[in-house]
């Protein structure tokens, strides 16, 4: 059996256009890229069983790290309320990392937080130098929050358990499936989750069970789609789109074997058909489908911007020039909006996919020139409509020039969630003690459907990749209006 490489890759941007403040015309740009190492495994893709691979002895090294005050208690009160609005409250820094499971209460926000991974956990096969959630877009909790998967620095998936009571998780198994698979889980099964070809280099779709880890084809689209694309060898949103939040309709982007774009699907699972194609050669940089399945959005950092099509492709609305960061949401008036970075005006804003309405919802720039990068979330409004969690990391001031200040940023280095209304409230979630060791090192928040979890990552301070954890943070169901 032949061998490749695998390599986990996903590319995002952190571009800032004109920033226009106190009368000064200014350019700050930043980009991010990174992969996962490469891990040994079979030439058969997505089937991939792990093997294990010799690593380097100093593989888990960490260094000393700063951590939490200390607190007495981690039970919240039964009168908890967020702390609201653009709080410049700044944390203690210089204090000891967290320990594994280990709850902390947020110094000035009051949540309960624990750090819950590290290399160390895994002790059964492909030992990596470090594990985390895979990134803002993608779900790591299965239908009832009670598994999580979590990527490794070698490109294997983890699974965990997750105690809602307790805000703890624990390593139960290294799965044998791994690379850029784009996991979403089963939307209503806590057991299943399905995923593509590595680096979406497969036309079926495939379910684990993560149960008796047996790997099943849970669609072909093989012939339905060379129908259409007679090349197509490959389909995936690149990374960082989902299906619908009932797991129905699927948008794919549709490549060549060389990862030449041929064009774009809609996909119906239930009744397994392809209900509308776009043929183009212009690659988007991410694709995802809408929460509700009404649409197909690519995003493109070309002409084309960020458009949600209807599932024939036979119109779109214009939800923005280019590509940002960014996810898609369900309002509490139950509309699909698009939440996005807009770097050139200098707002974080939603759009209605149906409408094309803008709503800006707060700045992305403040005092002394500074500007921030952003991660959004906007799984928890499935079951929680109304919010989206935004992880704020990479804040500086004079154009780039120096880190910024917690007293006059209130967006440095924390978690909040943010209404998705005109005029929203703002709620501060928990400070991210956020060190830069590089791309895998971003804060990059997600929710579970309920907006109960959220998971964040840190490195608690060092600029060092292997010391970055994942962190849990508990929300109280009742506490958001």
């Amino acid at each position: 059996m032949s061998k490749m490489s695998l390599n986990f890759k996903r590319s995002t941007r952190y571009q800032v256009g004109l920033i226009a403040l106190l009368g000064v015309i200014g350019l700050f740009t930043q980009n991010c890229s990174s992969k996962f190492e490469s891990v040994t495994g079979s030439s058969q893709g997505q089937d991939d069983s792990p093997t294990t691979t010799t690593l380097p002895s100093n593989t888990t090294t960490t260094t000393t790290l700063p951590g939490p005050t200390t607190t007495t208690t981690t039970t919240l009160p039964s009168n908890f309320s967020f702390v609201t609005g653009l709080n410049t409250l700044a944390p203690t820094l210089g204090n000891q990392r967290p320990a594994l499971n280990t709850p902390y209460i947020d110094q000035h926000y009051g949540t309960k937080v624990t750090r819950v991974t590290a290399a160390s956990q895994i002790t059964d096969t492909n030992i990596p130098t470090w594990v985390r959630h895979e990134y803002s877009r993608r779900p790591a909790f299965n239908s009832d929050s009670t598994k999580a998967l979590m990527v490794s620095s070698n490109g294997w998936l983890r699974l965990y358990s997750v105690n809602k009571t307790a805000n703890t998780m624990t390593f139960l198994k290294t799965l044998s499936v791994g690379g850029s698979v784009e996991a979403n889980w089963h939307p209503t099964n806590p057991d299943l989750f399905y995923y593509l070809g590595i680096n979406g280099q497969s036309l079926k779709i495939s379910q684990y069970n993560t149960l008796n880890d047996q790997k099943t084809t849970a669609r072909d689209l093989e012939t339905k789609i060379k129908a259409i694309f007679p090349s197509a060898a490959g389909m995936w949103t690149k990374d960082e789109g989902r299906p619908s939040n009932d797991g129905k309709i699927w948008c794919f982007q549709v490549e060549n074997a060389s990862f030449g774009m041929l064009g774009m699907i809609s996909y119906n699972f239930e009744t397994d058909q392809i209900l509308g194609s776009l043929s183009t050669t212009s690659r988007p940089d991410h694709s995802s489908t809408s929460p509700k399945g009404n649409y197909c959005v690519p995003s493109w950092d070309s002409s084309e911007g960020t458009r949600a099509y209807n599932l024939t492709f036979s119109s779109y609305t214009q939800l923005h020039t280019k590509s940002e960061h960014s996810d898609l949401a369900i309002t509490k008036d139950n509309k699909e909006v698009y939440v996005f970075t807009d770097y050139v005006s200098g707002d974080v804003a939603m759009v209605d996919l149906a409408t094309g309405a803008r709503t800006n919802l707060f700045r992305l720039y403040g005092a002394n020139s500074s500007a921030v990068a952003i991660h959004i979330s906007g799984i928890g409004s499935e079951s929680k409509p109304g919010y989206a969690a935004v992880g704020f990391y990479a804040c500086t001031e004079n154009y780039g020039s120096a880190p910024c200040n917690y007293a006059t940023q209130w967006f440095k280095d924390k978690i909040v969630l943010v209404e998705l209304k005109s005029n929203p409230t703002i709620f501060n979630v928990a400070h991210t003690h956020y060190g830069n060791g590089g791309y895998w090192t971003e804060t990059q928040a997600v929710t579970n459907k309920d907006l109960t979890k959220i998971l964040f990552v840190s490195t608690w301070e060092s600029t060092t990749e292997s010391n970055l954890s994942s962190y849990l943070i508990d929300i109280p169901a009742s506490v958001l209006p």
